[in-house]
């Protein structure tokens, strides 16, 4: 699956509604509570997604894990060691900053996880998600 940077991961569209993100994935899935107040997430284990919905019902923030197959101009995130993305997101125009787990990528609207060096999850977000 493509990012686009605030617009879209593959085929699903930031600001798609809950049904037609169900209906273009046409694969099994649950949902869960992330946490106290948040809307149901709707998780795609057996394809690597987990999809995040606002009040409206509208895709707002994805995350990626094996065995999705995530990438950005040509940068393929999951499986690598963060040390060997960096620069390769570098090259591309794009500045990084620790997180907890990880890094971000501000300006693409992108964020990794990799506690133990390698990339294991793929944070995708629309425009104004975080503010």
């Amino acid at each position: 699956m493509e990012i686009s940077p605030f617009t879209s991961i593959g085929q699903l569209a930031f600001g798609d509604f809950r049904k037609d993100v169900r209906g273009k994935l046409n694969e099994k899935f649950s949902t869960f509570l992330k946490g106290t107040g948040e809307n149901e997430t709707d998780s795609f284990d057996e394809i690597g997604l987990h999809l995040y919905y606002d009040d409206e019902g509208k895709l707002e923030f994805v995350e990626a894990f094996p065995p999705a197959k995530i990438s950005f101009q040509g940068v393929c995130f999951l499986g690598r060691d963060i040390e060997a993305v960096i620069p390769d997101m570098k090259a591309l125009g794009f500045s990084s900053a620790e997180a907890d787990v990880g890094v971000d990528f501000p300006d693409a609207g992108i964020a990794l996880t990799s506690p133990s060096g390698l990339v294991e999850g793929v944070a995708v977000h629309r425009k104004g998600y975080y503010g």
